[in-house]
């Protein structure tokens, strides 16, 4: 291979190690994205969640489907406001949601009837009460579906849905269907999101289904030709046939006779339009939402019946009644297993989408005696409204005259917590006490008799489930049992109160990383100088650790800032991937016995993964985080809420003051007295990396200022002020001025904003604070000291001055003051009494008779003299130390002392009696030197003859 094309091939290797990374770290950073069930772009097909309950056994007279669920979709994929806003159902098909069920089962397979919506939600704007939306379904009687909440769970919402619709099953058929149990009835039900006629075609001369008539029915529907898009399709009850527990249809009647007689079983009645006649007129049993209460309601059927509080079910609003069509006839002349008079029922209810007994209300299954009529003549479930009607068992009091009511009563008769005294059921007291998800169904079974009151022995799993252990669920049976003791039962009312699917626990955010403590403070917030910190805090693991809850790390879009309220499931919930944030990562929620929840979590955000650098971490900026679980045990990759919201801000190091800007100004004495209220004036300048939005708003705090001072001779440094937080307005406009003072020292600080980001401050220190002189030079020198520290509490690099701090009053003594010469001591009063000299250089203006002045230094010891000018030998002469404010030597040298001293005056003396002594200085000195050598000349020579002359002798 030649040279210039390896030189290419690099070329292109070298741009491809470029690119890529980019390339994948863009991809990295989509928002939203890359979540076990929550990623990429959610699917618009439907998926049954949950059934919550149904009605799997269906008689061939009384066919109803009732059915509640869950059902998940894409979010915002369906809008409950679509519905017609007068009669609040889907007339037109403008709803993006539909079923389409097979109506005639097994007997017509191309048959489908679709259902429609009819909105149950009462608007945030209606001016309808809070409880118009379940009232409205409480009185439905027609075909139609609702949606009672949508429970947002990321990417996907959670309908919360009930169905009410007839079917129309075979009345008849071979022998294989007369069997006890019922038989296998598959019954499709599809669900339709988004426009409905390009998703489905119908063999009919419109080739569409048409909205125009209440009734929607395709005669020649086949699934698999005419779903047109099945990603906006599926079949909900596919699962359940899977898992069999698909419907099974009993026949109306018995076949055969005598001991050759087959029959499906006992039969719990539905329940269809008024029949029988519940609280609200209609079909109130099924799907009752009890979340806003009921008004009062009055009929000519049922009489007035009081409205309840939110969570609790008026009375006569659930039933149970049983038909037997083994009646005492030709064909079962014997009555053998014909009398079902009697029934167990048990409310139960999801738990962490597990069934529970309702404790407060049917801890135990509830056994029921005395239905009428006895003894039982039904042949066949055709036109039995009327009995039903007559002799159904509500949840009302017991009467003499209706004996088999449903009132749930203690072992001691009285009622339980959740039964009220007038039949009502307080699903809100039930729910709260045993912390229940809030679906609740009651199950009822049947017990069957002879005619003659003996056991019944045929096929007991199914007309005495009791004998076989079939009846109830208690605490403590594993979860197989309970589904086989539900489903050898007839569910037949369900009623919901705040409702919610099981959702993981949220987790917590509890640190973020920075130089020392990390835990937020009570705001939720921390500061930290890491621009790529680690995020950790509390989670709760999954109870099957080979299903680990996974923890999502969100940093906040600026674009799209995280909205509040995220702990509850409504209008404050967020519900679109544009408010989550950059995801960050995910990471398993590990077991942790030290955590509070039992688990814990940490995710670094490495500052890569936003869309673009300019959207990056950055100093004086800060950053939002909020996560949540994802569980993968359900298959659905449910979230929980989201956690609370941590935010960092981003702190760098402070600027270092400007030294140069410094200044201190020092007061002197006047007249000998340092002026009232005298004060040293320390100045400067600062520019804080960290200034405070005055708005209030999200923003940094600002630095704080903190200004100190120390004697020369002292080992510590005295505080003087500290600014307190948002001292330094980002947005305050330049000229603007302010003061902070400083409650432990009492000082004040005052501010002008001379530029963007600087500020000039004045602090005036009283003179008193400045004590210790004890006359040495270096207890006069102090340093003055300026920091800044940042809100993590590091401070910048000082800046500082030294200045002499004099203002210790001189004073002037006089201790000559003749025509020859005048002179004195200077010196400073310390500790009150105590002389100390005044500084070697000190300068005193002396001022004579007539106004001339002389300026002599002060020397050792504070010593001073001046010699009067020639010609003044009488007057007043004054001396004083004068101030001109320095403090220090001038350009040339010459040391001009701050402090005034009080001035003194003397008249001058000519002092005669001592100049006329001899040895006493003046011009008679002079002379009396001479006489005196003279004398002592002429003593000597005398002394000299006196020797010669006795010499001789």
């Amino acid at each position: 291979m030649n040279r210039p094309i390896i030189a290419v091939l690099v070329t292109l290797l070298a741009t491809l190690a470029m690119v890529v990374p980019l390339g994948l770290s863009a991809l990295s950073a989509n928002q939203a994205n890359a979540i076990d069930g929550q990623d990429e772009t959610a699917s618009r097909k439907p998926k049954l969640y949950r059934m919550l309950g149904y009605n799997n056994k269906i008689d061939s007279y009384q066919d109803e489907l009732r059915m509640d669920f869950i059902l998940r979709v894409k979010h915002n994929e369906f809008d409950p406001s679509c519905a017609d806003a007068t009669s609040g159902a889907d007339t037109k098909g403008n709803c993006n949601l539909a079923f389409v069920y097979q109506y005639k089962g097994s007997d017509d397979t191309s048959f489908y009837r679709r259902i429609k919506y009819l909105n149950t939600i009462a608007s945030a704007s209606s001016s309808d009460q809070p409880w118009s939306g379940a009232y409205k379904w409480a009185q439905n009687q027609d075909e139609y579906f609702t949606v009672h909440t949508i429970i947002n769970s990321g990417l996907y919402d959670y309908l919360t849905i009930s169905i009410e619709g007839d079917l129309a099953l075979k009345n008849s058929a071979d022998a294989s269907y007369y069997q006890p149990g019922g038989a296998n009835e598959p019954v499709n039900i599809y669900a339709v999101v988004g426009k409905q006629d390009d998703a489905l075609s119908c063999l009919r001369p419109s080739n569409s289904w048409s909205w125009s008539s209440g009734i929607d029915n395709c005669r020649n529907f086949d699934p698999d030709t005419m779903i047109n898009a099945p990603d906006r399709v599926s079949n909900i009850t596919s699962t359940l046939a899977a898992n069999d527990k698909n419907f099974t249809l009993y026949m109306q009647e018995c076949l055969g006779t005598g001991a050759d007689l087959q029959c499906s079983g006992p039969y719990s009645w539905v329940g269809w339009n008024s029949n029988p006649n519940l609280y609200g007129g209609n079909q109130a049993n099924w799907g009752m939402v009890t979340d806003y209460g009921f008004p009062d309601y009055k009929s000519n059927a049922t009489g007035p019946i009081a409205g309840t509080a939110p969570g609790t079910a008026p009375a006569r609003s659930f039933f149970v009644y049983w038909l037997n069509v083994r009646g005492s006839t030709k064909a079962n002349p014997d009555g053998i297993c014909s009398e079902t008079n009697s029934y167990y029922y048990q409310w139960v209810a999801l738990k962490d989408s597990e069934w529970v007994p309702v404790d407060e209300l049917t801890p135990e299954p509830v056994l029921v005696t005395g239905q009428q009529p006895s003894p039982n003549t039904a042949t066949s479930t055709t036109s039995k409204a009327a009995q039903v009607s007559k002799y159904s068992a509500f949840n009302l009091p017991k009467q003499p005259d209706n004996p088999n009511e449903m009132f749930a009563t203690d072992k001691n008769g009285q009622p339980m917590p959740a039964q009220k005294a007038d039949g009502g059921i307080d699903f809100k007291e039930a729910k709260e006490k045993q912390d229940l998800d809030g679906y609740f169904k009651m199950v009822t079974w049947p017990v069957t008799t002879n005619r003659d009151g003996s056991a019944c022995t045929v096929s007991p799993e199914v007309y005495n489930p009791d004998q076989k252990g079939l009846v109830g669920i208690r605490d403590g049976m594993n979860s197989s049992d309970i589904e086989r003791n539900i489903s050898a039962g007839w569910t037949i009312n369900s009623a919901f109160y705040k409702y919610d699917v099981p959702r993981p626990d949220d987790p917590t955010i509890t640190k973020i990383e920075n130089d020392a403590g990390s835990a937020l403070d009570a705001s939720g917030s921390v500061y930290t100088s890491k621009l790529d910190p680690v995020v950790s805090g509390e989670c709760t693991p999954s109870k099957d650790s080979a299903r680990p809850n996974k923890v999502v790390l969100y940093g906040e879009d600026p674009a799209n800032p995280i909205a509040e309220g995220q702990g509850t499931n409504g209008d404050d919930l967020v519900k679109t991937a544009d408010t989550w944030g950059f995801r960050l990562g995910e990471v398993e929620c590990q077991v942790d016995p030290k955590s509070k929840q039992g688990g814990s979590w940490q995710i670094q955000d490495t500052n890569k993964l936003y869309s673009s650098p300019g959207q990056g971490n950055k100093y004086s900026g800060y950053r939002r985080y909020h996560a949540w679980v994802i569980e993968s045990i359900s298959g659905f990759g449910l979230t929980s809420y989201f956690s609370n919201i941590g935010t960092a801000y981003f702190v760098s190091s402070e600027n270092v003051p400007d030294a140069s800007k410094l200044s201190v100004t020092v007061p002197h004495t006047v007249n000998g007295s340092l002026p009232a209220d005298s004060v040293v004036v320390f100045k400067g300048e600062v520019s804080p990396v960290y200034t405070a939005w005055s708005s209030g708003g999200l923003g940094m705090t600002d630095s704080s200022m903190a200004v100190s001072m120390k004697q020369k001779t002292a080992s510590d440094w005295t505080p003087l002020l500290t600014t307190p937080a948002n001292t330094f307005q980002r947005d305050a406009a330049a000229g603007t001025t302010s003061s902070v003072a400083d409650s432990a020292t009492g000082l004040t600080l005052g501010l002008t904003k001379t530029a963007a980001s600087t500020w000039s401050w004045t602090l005036n220190i009283p003179a008193d604070r400045f004590s210790g002189y004890d006359g040495s030079d270096e207890t006069q020198l102090y340093d003055f000291r300026i920091e800044m520290v940042n809100p993590m509490n590091l401070r910048s690099g000082p800046a500082s001055i030294e200045r002499k701090v004099d203002m210790t009053p001189t004073a002037l003594a006089l201790e000559r003051y003749d025509v020859f010469q005048v002179a004195g001591k200077a010196y400073k009063y310390v500790d009150g009494d105590r002389k100390v000299p005044e500084t070697k250089g000190t300068m005193v203006h002396v001022t004579w008779p007539g106004g001339s002045g002389t300026d002599v230094v002060v020397g050792d010891q504070g010593s001073w003299q001046a010699t009067p000018p020639e010609g003044i030998n009488q007057g007043r002469f004054s001396a004083q130390v004068l101030s001109d404010d320095a403090e220090g030597p001038d350009a040339q040298g010459r040391f001009q002392g701050g402090n005034q001293s009080a001035s003194v005056s003397h008249a001058l003396e000519f002092r005669p009696s001592n100049s006329a002594l001899p040895l006493t200085g003046g011009w008679p000195l002079s002379v009396l030197k001479i006489l005196l050598l003279i004398a002592l000349g002429l003593a000597g020579f005398v002394a000299c003859l006196r020797n010669r002359q006795e010499s001789r002798h």
